[in-house]
């Protein structure tokens, strides 16, 4: 949870960070997704204990530019104190970025309040998944961060997960992107087997149907036996165009692209919304009730300081088992 969206929430992107999951859009014809015939060739990892997941139940998000004083200065707005106030409202795992592309800051960021982090969520019985933001521009640093996050320790324990938000387009051409996008992520299965590894995705009814151009050709079947987890960004408070500010549409459909797009009915996906002040509780519960209806293991809202107390009575205690 720098964004990418350059339009009326460009204020709240810039002080909340990524991910994002939009681009400026350029409405264009539907794009029909298409299935590949063939099926899993057995490379996929292990569907992971939908009970035991980090990704399953209800999670909030938390960006550099909230956290660290790195990115947000001496005294980050949101301390680790405000797990206890995570926790009563509901909260079953916190979704950290614990570091950045950046050449300024090749390790982690602000590391003692990292571990603070970590140990009052453990402490409350929470988990914690570190994201990352590549920018495919130094895949041996973005691979080196990576395995620090993983490396990670607070009183004996680390981050439960580790997602990878893939939505940069900036700076790196189409083709090298992507092969820059497999290469880290081939890489990073190899250096980190046994970690539950997430893939943060754009929502793929803005890159199918409302702007085609923002990443064509996104390699899902390459990226398939990868990610074990596949969180759509699906921000229905994003969008203006009539019919798609629904959220029980938005995120169904979502949901389902993801899933057609990897030719798999029962990939593991956990749904993230919010990105807004506005959103009613009754929009978090059309969220909530869209998500079960497909099976979701998790919903996440972004992020933190932004989520009206509202939504928090509106998901609390999703518990949804997957396929």
């Amino acid at each position: 949870m720098l964004g990418l969206l350059l339009v009326a929430v460009l204020g709240v992107v810039l002080a909340s960070g990524e991910p994002s999951g939009d681009s400026p859009d350029q409405r264009s014809e539907a794009a029909d997704v298409v299935v590949p015939s063939d099926q899993s060739d057995g490379t996929d990892p292990g569907r992971p204990e939908v009970g035991s997941s980090p990704y399953a139940g209800v999670g909030t998000w938390l960006s550099r530019y909230r956290i660290t004083r790195e990115f947000a200065g001496a005294a980050p707005p949101v301390a680790p104190a405000a797990v206890d106030d995570m926790a009563d409202a509901g909260v079953r795992t916190i979704y950290l970025q614990p570091a950045a592309d950046d050449p300024r800051y090749p390790g982690l960021l602000s590391t003692d309040l990292l571990g603070d982090f970590l140990e009052r969520a453990h402490a409350r019985g929470m988990q914690v998944v570190a994201w990352y933001l590549p920018r495919f521009g130094d895949i041996a640093g973005d691979l080196r961060r990576l395995q620090q996050i993983a490396a990670f320790r607070a009183d004996g324990r680390g981050f439960d997960a580790i997602a990878v938000d893939i939505e940069f387009t900036d700076a790196v051409e189409l083709a090298p992107r992507n092969a820059a996008l497999i290469d880290l992520s081939k890489q990073l299965r190899a250096a980190l087997p046994d970690v539950e590894l997430g893939a943060i995705v754009l929502p793929p009814v803005v890159t199918d149907v409302l702007n085609t151009a923002y990443w064509p050709q996104f390699p899902w079947q390459e990226l398939r036996g990868l990610y074990d987890v596949w969180l759509p960004m699906a921000y229905w408070s994003n969008r203006s165009e009539e019919g798609f500010t629904d959220p029980h549409w938005y995120v169904t459909e979502n949901i389902e692209r993801v899933r057609r797009h990897l030719a798999d009915p029962c990939a593991v996906v956990s749904v993230i919304g919010g990105y807004d002040f506005q959103e009613s509780a009754e929009d978090y519960t059309a969220m909530a009730r869209a998500a079960t209806e497909q099976r979701a293991i998790g919903i996440s809202i972004w992020d933190w300081p932004t989520t009206p107390p509202s939504a928090w009575p509106a998901v609390q205690g999703y518990d949804v088992a997957g396929c």
